[in-house]
């Protein structure tokens, strides 16, 4: 090869390195511009979100001044009715021809008190409807939580939703939890993220049966709770499936869609610690479930196993401690455990009733005689079904016995039962 073509060569590598810099830089340069396009748009965004609670709260301003008139009245009228009824049916002996607005005497007696009734219940749906308006476009700071009820934030999404819900025909049906653990959350940015998924799912639905179901639960395992919203809409075509959480991507632009709603949504339950997940069919319909923490979640429960037999305390410690993040100690009899309970306070002791020097009758006996560990929970374990000493500890009244051999994972599942009821004084089903 002649010096020629090495340079004409060396010339052909050295503009096609410079080529693919340039393309480097122009393909930073479309993303830079497409940040700050994206930017721009979440920045007009959270502006109208400012704007329209101002305006809201300026509306509902102008609202309630009439609506406090009107509520300070219709008592008034309720009082003067209440007198002005003897004197009515007094009139109606004498005169029963005459009416009043049209109406005869008897349809006065029989229906006034409840139209009042009627009034007075739609001015509180009023009031309540904007103090719901403003509560959720106040500004507020996600970083400042407080304990609160999911449920609460589910009831107050829907009736935000109620406008929507009535003019596409949908049908919401709840299925709420009762004595769920509280969170520590922001209510109005939970009503939010419900909010979003039950406008979402309204949106995706494209016939006359359309309905949402909307449930709470607690999970035993993990200590969350959750919020699952399923539609029988149309589903979530293939081509957005792995982009539904990024800003700008919807499908409904000619609708008006700004691609945000999941987005916000996603950036909440973030800010709460929690997970969304969601499954689709496309045709059948989606469910959006969302994951919060609750202080069981992050207060590991103290347990205390209790068992002669070195291979059954490993296991269920190693069970105890597979998912869950309880704190386990361990003692090889009965002595050893009462010194234990002199300091050690756990939350529960798992016991078998069969050890020598000291079994478990007399730990159970121990127990009672300390105020201190009134508040603890009692899991006795034994392979002797049928054995009397069993009535013994059921009469001191420990009554969560369970025998040998046990299905380790169902057995692991009731103890975080047990304990989720010691410390929220509800019965969980494990899930």
């Amino acid at each position: 090869m002649t010096d020629q073509d090495k340079s004409r060569e060396q010339l052909i590598q050295d503009l096609n390195g410079l080529r693919q810099r340039l393309e480097r830089l122009e393909a930073r340069q479309r993303r830079a511009r497409q940040a700050l396009y994206e930017s721009q748009q979440q920045l007009q965004q959270a502006q109208k979100m400012e704007t329209l609670g101002t305006l809201v709260a300026g509306v509902a301003h102008e609202i309630n001044n009439p609506l406090n008139l009107i509520m300070y009245n219709i008592p008034l009228l309720k009082k003067i009715w209440k007198d002005f009824l003897p004197i009515l049916i007094e009139q109606k002996r004498i005169r029963p021809e005459q009416k009043f607005g049209g109406f005869a005497y008897d349809f006065l007696e029989d229906n006034l008190a409840q139209l009042i009734a009627d009034m007075e219940m739609a001015t509180q749906r009023v009031a309540k409807t904007v103090a719901d308006l403003k509560n959720y476009t106040r500004q507020s700071n996600v970083a400042e939580k407080a304990p609160m009820q999911v449920n609460a934030a589910v009831n107050n999404a829907v009736r935000l939703a109620k406008t929507t819900l009535r003019k596409s025909s949908v049908r919401v049906k709840l299925e709420l939890q009762d004595g769920l653990p509280p969170i520590e959350g922001n209510l109005q940015s939970i009503e939010q993220i419900i909010l979003n998924i039950l406008i979402n799912a309204i949106q995706a639905i494209d016939h006359r049966q359309g309905e949402i179901h909307i449930s709470t639960g607690y999970q035993t395992r993990d200590g969350r709770v959750y919020v699952r919203i399923q539609d029988n809409g149309k589903g979530i075509s293939t081509e957005l499936a792995d982009k539904v959480f990024l800003p700008f991507i919807t499908d409904k632009q000619n609708e008006g869609g700004t691609g945000l709603g999941l987005s916000v949504t996603y950036s909440l339950v973030e800010a709460h610690q929690g997970e969304i997940t969601y499954d689709s069919d496309t045709g059948q319909g989606t469910a959006f479930t969302v994951y919060l923490p609750t202080p069981l979640n992050r207060e590991g429960a103290r347990i205390l196993v209790v068992d002669d037999d070195n291979s059954i305390r490993q296991m269920l410690i190693e069970g105890l401690t597979f998912k869950h993040r309880f704190l386990v100690e361990e003692a090889s009899n009965g002595i050893e455990a009462s010194i234990k309970l002199g300091t050690y306070r756990p939350d529960l002791v798992i016991l078998d009733i069969f050890m020598p020097e000291m079994d478990g009758v007399e730990v159970c006996r121990s127990i009672l005689s300390e105020p201190e560990l009134a508040d603890m929970q009692v899991i006795i374990t034994t392979g002797y079904p049928d054995h009397p000493k069993l009535d013994e500890v059921v009469e001191l009244g420990f009554t969560n016995i369970f025998s040998k051999p046990f299905d380790l994972l169902k057995f692991i599942d009731d103890v975080a039962v047990i304990l989720a009821d010691r410390r929220t004084g509800m019965q969980i089903e494990s899930s």
